[in-house]
């Protein structure tokens, strides 16, 4: 299954040396609608721009899900710059992908979903008008 956030996402990276694959296409169906429902109710919404971006990111780690591949440690002090719930939340998520697959992730991939999120939260708050 596909859906046009994936078609988008293939033909932006189609000319890389890893263009989105039958495989990717299938993680990332079952990855991006937990990652949109999860900023949904968090209240995020995304613009056109991070949403390719969160769709890049979502290409990577599902690779590295699959291939049982853990990044190295990202400097704890990043954690710190994000408000727990958001770590949490998004540790919520990643575990709910990867539990079936039982692959558990690294802080570092709590950490870069989590700073997606909060770009995304942070785009949306600075271009909500003022009352």
């Amino acid at each position: 299954m596909s859906t046009p956030l994936i078609e988008r996402l293939a033909t932006a990276v189609h000319d890389t040396t890893q263009p989105v694959m039958d495989e990717d296409r299938a993680d990332l169906a079952e990855f991006l609608p937990l990652a949109l429902a999860h900023a949904q109710v968090a209240g995020i919404v995304f613009d056109e721009t991070r949403v390719l971006a969160l769709a890049v990111h979502a290409l990577a780690f599902v690779r590295r899900v699959r291939t049982a591949e853990h990044l190295d440690p990202l400097d704890p002090e990043l954690a710190s710059e994000l408000r727990a719930e958001r770590i949490v939340s998004a540790r919520t998520l990643i575990d709910t992908y990867c539990a079936p697959r039982e692959f558990l992730a690294g802080d570092t991939e709590v950490l870069l979903l989590a700073l997606h999120f909060e770009a995304a939260a942070q785009l949306q708050t600075q271009s909500t008008p003022q009352a």
